[in-house]
């Protein structure tokens, strides 16, 4: 008895590749995207930082716990922080 086969034998395997490729495609779009949104949440978290250090400063000079010049040196040094 002869068995006949047609194509190249992968004709069951067909559907199942197709689905597990758009599984690992799924996966690897889910992990670049949460690791951009953790670089994001890391830089906003750093500029808020910033900007409250700003806000402090400028409340220390309005209060006169620091002279203007100290004012200026810290000033540059937050900014050439960022």
């Amino acid at each position: 008895m002869m068995w006949f086969r047609y194509g190249n034998g992968y004709n069951n395997m067909g559907g199942w590749f197709w689905l597990i490729f758009i599984i690992i495609a799924i996966v690897v779009a889910v992990g670049i995207f949460l690791v951009v949104k953790l670089v994001q949440s890391s830089s906003n978290s750093t500029q808020s930082v910033n900007d409250n250090s700003l806000y402090i400063l400028n409340e220390r000079l309005a209060k006169g716990e620091i002279t203007p010049q100290e004012y200026t040196n810290l000033k540059n040094m937050l900014e050439n922080r960022k």
